[in-house]
């Protein structure tokens, strides 16, 4: 491996880096989904938010709408976390992040079905990969004109 220059990293470097930083990304999303955004959680909030846009939302109602709110999470959280893959430590590698997003899906669903007061869904991991792939695309429909060569013009009139 060669280095280019005093201060800059070789190919094997940058990759070693990039995956680090992915690892971390990944490992502290899903500390923050297992820990954080349990049903009893995400409820506390948002039973405080119906209450101020609906204030006569029946009981029922508002678990309806906090349902809602979770499988919206479901499909928002991997769309954004693609985004943030694919800009930062992943850039130019939009299968990779999207096949790691995938994984990250069916990874954070098994260990929740291990996870007491947690239950793993399938559907869960179709909204996961949905969100991520919504993400590609939009990532991808961004991007597109940013990667083909502007045409050349000739000098000649």
């Amino acid at each position: 491996m060669r280095r280019m220059g005093t201060g800059s990293v070789s190919t094997l470097e940058g990759s070693i880096i990039r995956l680090l930083w992915t690892v971390a990304f990944l490992a502290a999303l899903a500390a923050f989904s297992i820990t954080f955004l349990t049903h009893s959680n995400t409820f506390a909030i948002a039973e405080q938010l119906i209450r101020w846009i609906a204030p006569d939302a029946s009981p029922g109602e508002m678990s309806t709408l906090h349902n809602l709110g979770r499988k919206l999470g479901h499909f928002l959280i991997p769309a954004v976390g693609y985004l943030i893959l694919v800009m930062g430590p992943l850039r130019h590698r939009r299968f990779t992040a999207l096949g790691l997003c995938a994984v990250f899906a069916i990874l954070d669903e098994s260990v929740q079905a291990f996870t007491p007061g947690r239950s793993a869904s399938i559907y869960d991991v179709g909204l996961d990969v949905s969100g991520a792939l919504v993400g590609f695309f939009l990532h991808s429909a961004l991007t597109m004109g940013r990667s083909k060569a502007p045409a050349r013009t000739s000098g000649r009139g």
